[in-house]
């Protein structure tokens, strides 16, 4: 019965089955595409257009999922299990989904200390050492390049997933200071995050790079809700928060969206996802779920840009998904 509900909640909100506005003969008109996925752990994937009939059987018994079969980026071990970036494209090229695939069992042996990974840190009260507490900014961030084939293209601007997992959260408190995930798809090369260096400025940055980051894109690349509030954080850059997200008004934390930027350009897309909502999706607490993303007017880059971020959960693997979707192709602007 479960099964049966997942799928239709996945063809009334996902763009991962079949295109309604494609020109379809009406023998296919009711197909829909899966990836089927025989054998054992990773298995064989390929592309299948199925009858909604044969769905749910198919997710039920095998670890096949719908939409089209991933390109698979990098994958990295996290808590007790391991996480991936992944792409979905349909058979024109145009991306579906753009992910980060966490095994439920990654959920089930997070590191909670010390804080973070000690990559971004700083010596404030210059006693010559370091503390976890208070003098190291980040959490512990796993950097997953996408599918090479697939980031290389020119139509796609996307080129990293850094999945950093916050067990203490961050500033502001009673605000994100619950333990979470950032998920950044990053628009730059990872040497350019890499360059933000720790510092005795706001966020432990370095001050000559938090004046970079105080240097913010053009307000047409900028939705007027999204502000300065000096989240600039080293070995990420600027985080330009929704004014209007619930928990700055009152609401507990959810999940929410931030824009990226760094020295005038943006840098990144993050939905910021609290560990609850993961943990709600895997125990079936929570139905999958897109959010939609405040567009800018404009973008500086040309390539295929998302209207929504989505959380879902697929039970036959055991995966909780954290995705950008709902592409439209702008040119730069």
């Amino acid at each position: 019965m479960l099964t049966a509900i997942v799928l239709v909640a996945w063809l009334m909100v996902s763009p991962l089955s079949s295109e309604p506005d494609s020109p379809v003969d009406t023998e296919a008109a009711d197909l829909v595409t899966v990836c089927e996925v025989t054998g054992g752990t990773p298995g064989q994937e390929i592309s299948r257009r199925v009858a909604e009939s044969e769905i749910s059987g198919l997710l039920t018994a095998t670890r096949s999922y719908l939409g089209p079969c991933a390109e698979y980026g990098t994958s990295m071990p996290l808590g007790g299990g391991r996480i991936t970036a992944f792409s979905q494209s349909d058979e024109s090229g145009k991306p579906l989904a753009i992910g980060l695939a966490a095994e439920d069992s990654v959920y089930d042996a997070l590191p909670y200390e010390p804080p973070s990974g000690r990559l971004w840190c700083h010596d404030k009260d210059e006693d010559g050492e370091v503390a976890d507490h208070g003098e190291c900014a980040g959490g512990h961030e796993t950097v997953l390049p996408l599918n090479d084939s697939f980031a290389a293209r020119a139509d796609i601007p996307y080129t990293y997933v850094l999945a950093n997992w916050n067990p203490h959260g961050h500033v502001p408190a009673g605000i994100w200071d619950t333990p979470h995930f950032d998920v950044h798809f990053y628009l730059n090369d990872n040497a350019e995050r890499l360059a933000i260096r720790p510092g005795s400025c706001l966020q432990l940055t370095h001050c000559d790079d938090y004046r970079l980051g105080k240097a913010l894109p053009d307000p047409k690349y900028r939705h007027p809700d999204y502000v300065d509030l000096d989240a600039i954080e080293p070995g990420m850059g600027q985080h330009l928060i929704d004014s209007a997200t619930p928990e700055l008004n009152g609401a507990p934390f959810t999940s929410t969206f931030i824009y990226g930027s760094w020295n005038g350009e943006v840098t990144f897309l993050e939905p910021m996802v609290d560990l609850s909502q993961y943990e709600a999706l895997r125990t079936n607490r929570m139905a999958d779920t897109c959010v939609d993303i405040k567009q800018p007017q404009a973008w500086q880059k040309p390539g295929w840009y998302p209207t929504r971020y989505c959380l879902r959960h697929r039970d036959n693997r055991a995966e909780t998904l954290t995705t950008l979707e709902g592409f439209v192709l702008h040119t730069a602007g």
